[in-house]
């Protein structure tokens, strides 16, 4: 029987990592449950790959992490939920931009906050989980396809997170193709994600304690499991 028992799991990201609406019990609680996992939690609701002032920014997290000298076994990460959140006449909190060419050294602690992009953000972060933690087994997830996104944006920022992992060689599991889970369908909405609003419905894009233990679990568990 696969166990991760004794294994450290670093979890970064936003409130899908979190477990936001769930209590708090997100992707790492469901690994120590299932897996034994002893979880290093730093993801943080609302959290974006690139930075906007007051939000959490998954470059910090990293920062900490690494300040703090956290040595994970594995790690497993999300991230572009909020960057293609959209709040001011149809823009993106974060801009979509485009990855560097080739495989640059960066600086995760000299990165730049204002004007920063999706695309740049989220090549830093691949390339510090890489050099950082040559030996620890990395997965990244993309949600599920969610009702409170534009269509369109979610996809070009999640087709987007996917390349980058398959430039830098990073596994990942891709919920918005895999899982069959789709917000814009109301059932799916009220039976898979949380009332985070007091809405009498599901809010589309926190997962409930189902949303986690039928969709979003098996595949990310089985990913795991081939690392």
């Amino acid at each position: 029987m696969f166990t991760l028992k004794n294994k450290k799991v670093l979890i970064l990201g936003d409130s899908i990592m979190y477990g936001s609406g769930n209590e708090g019990f997100g992707v790492g609680e469901y690994l120590n449950k299932y897996l034994q996992a002893d979880i290093l939690k730093y993801a943080v609701g609302g959290a974006r790959v690139g930075y906007m002032a007051g939000k959490s920014w998954i470059i910090e997290q990293l920062q900490t992490v690494i300040l703090d000298g956290v040595k994970p076994d594995y790690i497993v990460f999300d991230g572009m939920t909020n960057d293609c959140n959209m709040t001011n006449a149809n823009i993106c909190d974060v801009a979509l931009g485009s990855e560097t060419k080739g495989y640059p050294k960066y600086d995760i602690f000299a990165v730049k906050k204002e004007g920063s992009t999706f695309s740049e953000c989220f090549q830093i972060i691949l390339y510090t989980l890489l050099a950082t933690f040559p030996k620890a087994k990395i997965l990244f997830v993309r949600p599920h396809n969610m009702g409170r996104r534009d269509d369109e944006a979610q996809r070009l920022y999640g087709d987007k997170a996917i390349e980058l992992c398959k430039k830098w060689g990073v596994s990942y599991v891709d919920l918005y193709h895999e899982s069959n889970l789709n917000t814009f369908i109301p059932e799916h909405r009220d039976t898979f994600t949380c009332d985070s609003y007091g809405w009498g419905r599901g809010d589309c894009t926190h997962p409930n304690a189902l949303g986690y233990e039928l969709k979003y679990m098996p595949l990310i568990m089985a990913k795991i499991k081939e690392l």
